[in-house]
Protein backbone atom coordinates (compact mmCIF):
# COMPACT_ATOMS: atom_id res chain seq x y z
CA UNK A 1 0.00 0.00 0.00
CA UNK A 2 2.02 2.93 -1.25
CA UNK A 3 1.09 6.56 -1.44
CA UNK A 4 3.14 9.69 -1.97
CA UNK A 5 2.86 12.17 0.86
CA UNK A 6 4.93 15.34 0.65
CA UNK A 7 6.65 15.41 4.04
CA UNK A 8 10.18 14.69 5.21
CA UNK A 9 10.08 11.14 6.44
CA UNK A 10 13.17 11.56 8.59
CA UNK A 11 10.94 13.35 11.10
CA UNK A 12 9.29 10.03 11.79
CA UNK A 13 12.25 8.00 13.06
CA UNK A 14 10.99 6.13 16.12
CA UNK A 15 13.41 5.07 18.83
CA UNK A 16 11.10 4.18 21.70
CA UNK A 17 7.63 2.85 22.44
CA UNK A 18 4.70 5.08 21.52
CA UNK A 19 1.17 5.03 22.92
CA UNK A 20 -1.45 6.40 20.56
CA UNK A 21 -4.35 8.38 22.03
CA UNK A 22 -6.94 9.71 19.58
CA UNK A 23 -9.63 12.22 20.46
CA UNK A 24 -12.95 12.62 18.69
CA UNK A 25 -15.04 15.56 17.59
CA UNK A 26 -18.13 14.68 19.55
CA UNK A 27 -18.01 17.29 22.29
CA UNK A 28 -20.84 17.27 24.79
CA UNK A 29 -22.88 20.40 25.31
CA UNK A 30 -22.04 22.18 22.10
CA UNK A 31 -24.62 24.57 20.68
CA UNK A 32 -25.90 23.02 17.48
CA UNK A 33 -28.71 25.47 16.76
CA UNK A 34 -29.09 25.91 13.05
CA UNK A 35 -26.22 23.54 12.28
CA UNK A 36 -28.47 20.97 10.59
CA UNK A 37 -29.64 23.65 8.15
CA UNK A 38 -26.06 24.75 7.51
CA UNK A 39 -24.99 21.18 6.79
CA UNK A 40 -27.94 20.69 4.43
CA UNK A 41 -26.99 23.85 2.55
CA UNK A 42 -23.36 22.71 2.27
CA UNK A 43 -24.45 19.30 1.03
CA UNK A 44 -26.67 20.88 -1.63
CA UNK A 45 -23.74 22.95 -2.91
CA UNK A 46 -21.19 20.14 -2.75
CA UNK A 47 -19.72 18.64 -5.91
CA UNK A 48 -19.82 14.86 -5.58
CA UNK A 49 -16.98 12.83 -7.02
CA UNK A 50 -18.45 9.34 -6.79
CA UNK A 51 -17.34 7.36 -9.82
CA UNK A 52 -20.83 5.91 -10.04
CA UNK A 53 -24.02 7.85 -9.49
CA UNK A 54 -25.73 7.03 -6.23
CA UNK A 55 -28.50 5.00 -7.87
CA UNK A 56 -26.00 2.62 -9.46
CA UNK A 57 -25.04 1.36 -6.02
CA UNK A 58 -28.49 -0.08 -5.37
CA UNK A 59 -27.49 -3.67 -6.09
CA UNK A 60 -24.33 -3.47 -4.00
CA UNK A 61 -26.25 -1.87 -1.12
CA UNK A 62 -29.01 -4.49 -1.29
CA UNK A 63 -26.44 -7.30 -1.32
CA UNK A 64 -24.75 -5.81 1.74
CA UNK A 65 -28.06 -5.67 3.59
CA UNK A 66 -28.43 -9.40 2.99
CA UNK A 67 -25.09 -10.14 4.67
CA UNK A 68 -24.64 -11.19 8.29
CA UNK A 69 -25.17 -8.42 10.82
CA UNK A 70 -22.44 -9.55 13.18
CA UNK A 71 -18.94 -10.95 12.69
CA UNK A 72 -16.30 -11.87 15.22
CA UNK A 73 -13.32 -11.76 12.88
CA UNK A 74 -12.20 -9.22 10.29
CA UNK A 75 -11.02 -11.87 7.78
CA UNK A 76 -14.48 -13.50 7.86
CA UNK A 77 -16.27 -10.27 6.97
CA UNK A 78 -13.64 -9.45 4.35
CA UNK A 79 -13.99 -12.92 2.86
CA UNK A 80 -17.76 -12.50 2.48
CA UNK A 81 -17.17 -9.16 0.76
CA UNK A 82 -14.59 -10.72 -1.56
CA UNK A 83 -17.02 -13.52 -2.46
CA UNK A 84 -19.92 -11.18 -3.20
CA UNK A 85 -18.11 -8.35 -4.96
CA UNK A 86 -15.38 -8.35 -7.59
CA UNK A 87 -14.30 -4.75 -8.25
CA UNK A 88 -12.50 -2.37 -5.92
CA UNK A 89 -15.35 0.10 -6.25
CA UNK A 90 -17.92 -2.47 -5.17
CA UNK A 91 -15.78 -3.59 -2.23
CA UNK A 92 -15.19 -0.04 -0.98
CA UNK A 93 -18.91 0.61 -1.20
CA UNK A 94 -19.71 -2.67 0.55
CA UNK A 95 -17.36 -1.92 3.46
CA UNK A 96 -18.77 1.60 3.75
CA UNK A 97 -22.41 0.48 3.76
CA UNK A 98 -21.86 -2.47 6.12
CA UNK A 99 -20.10 -0.22 8.62
CA UNK A 100 -22.58 2.65 8.46
CA UNK A 101 -25.40 0.17 9.06
CA UNK A 102 -23.86 -2.02 11.74
CA UNK A 103 -21.26 0.07 13.62
CA UNK A 104 -22.48 2.71 16.08
CA UNK A 105 -20.63 5.59 17.67
CA UNK A 106 -19.43 4.66 21.15
CA UNK A 107 -20.48 7.60 23.31
CA UNK A 108 -19.58 5.68 26.48
CA UNK A 109 -15.98 5.24 25.32
CA UNK A 110 -15.78 8.88 24.32
CA UNK A 111 -17.21 10.18 27.59
CA UNK A 112 -14.89 7.91 29.57
CA UNK A 113 -11.90 9.68 27.98
CA UNK A 114 -10.13 6.31 27.84
CA UNK A 115 -8.91 6.26 24.25
CA UNK A 116 -5.60 4.45 24.67
CA UNK A 117 -5.38 1.92 21.87
CA UNK A 118 -2.24 0.17 23.00
CA UNK A 119 1.50 0.54 23.26
CA UNK A 120 4.54 -1.25 21.91
CA UNK A 121 7.96 -1.41 23.56
CA UNK A 122 11.19 -1.88 21.65
CA UNK A 123 14.84 -0.99 21.95
CA UNK A 124 16.47 1.88 20.07
CA UNK A 125 17.71 0.60 16.73
CA UNK A 126 14.98 -2.05 16.40
CA UNK A 127 14.37 -2.69 12.67
CA UNK A 128 11.38 -0.78 11.33
CA UNK A 129 9.72 -3.94 10.02
CA UNK A 130 9.65 -5.43 13.53
CA UNK A 131 8.21 -2.22 14.97
CA UNK A 132 5.63 -2.11 12.18
CA UNK A 133 4.63 -5.71 12.82
CA UNK A 134 4.04 -4.97 16.51
CA UNK A 135 1.90 -1.94 15.79
CA UNK A 136 -0.03 -3.72 13.06
CA UNK A 137 -1.02 -6.39 15.58
CA UNK A 138 -2.08 -3.75 18.11
CA UNK A 139 -4.26 -1.92 15.63
CA UNK A 140 -5.69 -5.17 14.25
CA UNK A 141 -6.74 -6.20 17.77
CA UNK A 142 -8.26 -2.77 18.31
CA UNK A 143 -10.23 -2.97 15.04
CA UNK A 144 -11.38 -6.50 15.93
CA UNK A 145 -12.73 -5.15 19.20
CA UNK A 146 -14.72 -2.50 17.33
CA UNK A 147 -16.12 -5.16 15.01
CA UNK A 148 -17.18 -7.42 17.88
CA UNK A 149 -18.68 -4.66 20.02
CA UNK A 150 -20.19 -3.01 16.93
CA UNK A 151 -19.20 0.33 18.46
CA UNK A 152 -16.28 2.69 18.19
CA UNK A 153 -15.07 6.29 18.19
CA UNK A 154 -13.54 7.88 15.09
CA UNK A 155 -10.23 6.03 15.41
CA UNK A 156 -12.16 2.77 15.74
CA UNK A 157 -14.22 3.41 12.61
CA UNK A 158 -11.17 4.44 10.58
CA UNK A 159 -9.00 1.56 11.81
CA UNK A 160 -11.68 -1.05 11.10
CA UNK A 161 -12.24 0.43 7.64
CA UNK A 162 -8.48 0.30 7.02
CA UNK A 163 -8.22 -3.34 8.13
CA UNK A 164 -11.18 -4.41 6.00
CA UNK A 165 -9.59 -2.70 3.01
CA UNK A 166 -6.33 -4.49 3.75
CA UNK A 167 -8.08 -7.87 3.76
CA UNK A 168 -9.97 -7.08 0.55
CA UNK A 169 -6.81 -5.88 -1.25
CA UNK A 170 -7.82 -2.22 -1.37
CA UNK A 171 -5.08 0.39 -1.00
CA UNK A 172 -6.07 2.44 2.02
CA UNK A 173 -4.50 4.81 4.50
CA UNK A 174 -5.44 6.38 7.79
CA UNK A 175 -5.84 10.16 7.84
CA UNK A 176 -5.31 12.12 11.04
CA UNK A 177 -6.52 15.66 11.41
CA UNK A 178 -9.05 18.07 12.84
CA UNK A 179 -12.79 18.21 12.19
CA UNK A 180 -15.31 20.74 13.44
CA UNK A 181 -18.53 22.38 12.29
CA UNK A 182 -16.90 25.76 13.02
CA UNK A 183 -15.63 26.58 9.52
CA UNK A 184 -13.86 29.71 10.76
CA UNK A 185 -11.79 27.55 13.08
CA UNK A 186 -11.12 25.05 10.28
CA UNK A 187 -9.91 27.81 7.95
CA UNK A 188 -7.65 29.14 10.69
CA UNK A 189 -5.90 25.78 10.91
CA UNK A 190 -5.80 25.38 7.13
CA UNK A 191 -3.99 28.70 6.85
CA UNK A 192 -1.74 28.18 9.87
CA UNK A 193 1.32 26.10 10.67
CA UNK A 194 -0.26 23.97 13.39
CA UNK A 195 -3.17 21.53 13.04
CA UNK A 196 -4.40 19.77 16.20
CA UNK A 197 -5.64 16.21 15.94
CA UNK A 198 -9.11 15.30 17.14
CA UNK A 199 -10.36 13.06 14.33
CA UNK A 200 -9.45 10.17 12.04
CA UNK A 201 -10.79 9.14 8.65
CA UNK A 202 -9.48 7.30 5.56
CA UNK A 203 -7.97 7.71 2.12
CA UNK A 204 -8.63 4.97 -0.44
CA UNK A 205 -7.24 4.40 -3.91
CA UNK A 206 -9.75 3.80 -6.68
CA UNK A 207 -8.84 3.67 -10.37
CA UNK A 208 -5.46 5.20 -9.59
CA UNK A 209 -6.93 8.15 -7.66
CA UNK A 210 -6.86 8.73 -3.91
CA UNK A 211 -10.21 9.67 -2.39
CA UNK A 212 -11.19 10.65 1.14
CA UNK A 213 -13.93 8.76 2.98
CA UNK A 214 -15.17 9.40 6.52
CA UNK A 215 -17.26 6.51 7.82
CA UNK A 216 -17.69 8.09 11.26
CA UNK A 217 -19.32 11.27 10.02
CA UNK A 218 -21.31 9.35 7.40
CA UNK A 219 -22.75 7.24 10.23
CA UNK A 220 -23.42 10.01 12.74
CA UNK A 221 -24.66 13.56 12.62
CA UNK A 222 -26.45 16.33 14.47
CA UNK A 223 -30.20 15.84 14.52
CA UNK A 224 -32.67 17.73 16.71
CA UNK A 225 -29.77 19.47 18.38
CA UNK A 226 -27.81 16.40 19.42
CA UNK A 227 -25.40 13.83 17.99
CA UNK A 228 -27.20 10.70 16.93
CA UNK A 229 -27.27 8.11 14.17
CA UNK A 230 -29.31 9.10 11.11
CA UNK A 231 -31.66 6.81 9.29
CA UNK A 232 -29.39 5.28 6.70
CA UNK A 233 -26.15 7.21 6.14
CA UNK A 234 -24.88 10.50 4.81
CA UNK A 235 -23.33 10.26 1.31
CA UNK A 236 -21.76 13.67 1.99
CA UNK A 237 -18.79 11.90 3.57
CA UNK A 238 -18.40 9.23 0.91
CA UNK A 239 -15.72 9.44 -1.80
CA UNK A 240 -14.33 12.90 -2.51
CA UNK A 241 -11.11 13.94 -4.18
CA UNK A 242 -8.20 14.98 -2.02
CA UNK A 243 -8.37 18.43 -3.61
CA UNK A 244 -12.02 18.70 -2.47
CA UNK A 245 -11.58 17.77 1.18
CA UNK A 246 -14.72 18.30 3.24
CA UNK A 247 -14.88 21.95 4.34
CA UNK A 248 -15.23 20.87 7.98
CA UNK A 249 -12.01 18.77 7.93
CA UNK A 250 -8.32 19.65 7.81
CA UNK A 251 -5.44 17.15 7.55
CA UNK A 252 -2.52 16.98 9.95
CA UNK A 253 0.03 15.67 7.45
CA UNK A 254 2.72 14.98 10.02
CA UNK A 255 0.45 12.78 12.15
CA UNK A 256 -1.00 11.15 9.03
CA UNK A 257 2.42 10.08 7.78
CA UNK A 258 3.45 8.99 11.26
CA UNK A 259 0.31 6.90 11.75
CA UNK A 260 0.80 5.10 8.45
CA UNK A 261 4.57 4.66 8.65
CA UNK A 262 4.38 3.12 12.10
CA UNK A 263 2.57 0.11 10.58
CA UNK A 264 4.77 0.05 7.48
CA UNK A 265 2.06 1.56 5.27
CA UNK A 266 3.97 4.29 3.46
Amino acid sequence: MKKRIVLLSFLLGATSGIAQNIDSLFYAGQDTTGLAQEIAAEEAAWTWTDTLIEGNYDKVDNDVHSMKKKYRNIPDLANDINLKFSTDEEKIRAIFIWMTVHISYDYVEFESRKWKIGSASYRPGTPKNIIANKWEKIYFRYATGVLRKKRGICEGYATLFYELCRYTNINCQMVMGFADDNIEKINKYKNGRYVPTNHAWNDVQLNGEWLYIDVTWASTGIYNGKWEAPKGYSPYYYLVKESNLYPDHVVNFYQTVRRNEIVGNN
